[in-house]
This record gives C-alpha cells, structure tokens and sequence, in this order.
C-alpha cells in the first residue's frame, strides 16, 4: 500500500509540474549600437512588433562596448528570459538622464513637523487635478534625438527581422543600430 500511495504521489506531482504557462521558443538576439561613430553606453533598445506579427516586446540596455542582449518580458510566472519570438519589429532607441530637483531637506527637517509639512509640500505640493506629480524628479532628460525613441513613422530607424516563428526559434542573430544625430538617420542591420 505504501509502494502506492509513493506512486500515486509522484504520478500527481509530475502532472503538476507538467501544467502552467511555459516560454515559447527564444531566438537569442545580440547587438552592437553606434551613434556619430562611438559606442552609446546606456542606451535602451527596444524592438517592438510590426503589424501582423504576434511577438513580444523585447529590450535591453548596452553597456560602453555599445554591446547588447535583447530579453523578452512575460507573466509574472514566467519572468523575463534572453532571446525573443522570431517575426518583424519596429526598432526605437532611448537614452535618458533622470533629473533630480534638490528639496533642501535633511533628515534633521524631519525630526520635526514643520519639517515634515514642508517635506511633505514640496513633494505634493505640485500635484495637478488628475493626480499627476513627478515627486521631486523633473522629467527625464534625453541625450540622444528623440526621434530614435518614438513608435511612429517619425522614427527613421526601419523595421528588422528576427529569424524564427512562435513554434521554433531562429539561429542566433545579431543586430547592429548605427545612429547620425547630426543628419538624425539610422540604420539597423
């Protein structure tokens, strides 16, 4: 009966193990970006789907080589993992320097309440009617043409295709993102 009751027991929990969502296959996707002939340290590149296709959104960062690997974001249960779903995307190109507005206070203000209210004014003290309020941050500031970031067809950089479909990942592939800000073209191989 013992001998059973184990059976059933790993029988049930491999099923189980077996059931819930699981990551389509992955073409591993790395790259290379240039902007007026140097490597851009900390740009964010994101490949979005085109019409018609059924990937997902996929992103990363390059480091000061102008290295980058591209990772897609699912569910909570899956997390994100390094490649992304084969089909056609629209690239865009970010880099940004968060700006952060000095409040004047210390810990010390805090100690007391006129400390606080003053702390407490300054960080909500600006927010609109639609609950709108940067929190003490001003709004990110780019460092590259911002037409390198929108979704639209003021976007000169073009679509590019990602070997693979939803049912099998494509050989691994590279993509190289060169950027003009003078002439504020681009091109992605």
């Amino acid at each position: 009966m013992k001998k059973f009751a184990c059976l059933l027991s790993v029988v049930m929990m491999s099923a189980l193990v077996g059931c819930g969502d699981s990551l389509p296959p992955l073409t591993p996707v790395t790259g290379t970006i240039t902007m007026d002939g140097e490597a851009l340290d900390g740009a964010s590149i994101t490949l979005m789907p085109a019409e018609n296709t059924a990937g997902r959104t996929a992103s990363g960062v390059s480091d000061a080589s102008g290295n980058f690997t591209l990772s897609t974001t699912f569910n909570q249960e899956l997390g994100t993992a390094p490649g992304m779903i084969g089909g056609i995307y629209k690239v865009m190109v970010t880099k940004t320097e968060l700006v952060v507005e000095d409040t004047d206070l210390n810990m010390e203000d805090m100690s007391t309440m006129d400390g606080a209210n003053t702390m407490y004014d300054k960080q909500f003290g600006d927010m609109t009617e639609d609950g709108e309020n940067d929190g003490g941050y001003g709004d990110p500031e780019s460092l590259i043409p911002a037409q390198f970031g929108v979704a639209d067809g003021n976007n000169p950089l073009k679509n590019v295709t990602i070997g693979g479909t939803e049912e099998a990942a494509g050989p691994a592939q590279s993509v190289t993102i060169t950027l003009d800000s003078n002439a504020l073209t681009g091109t992605v191989q």
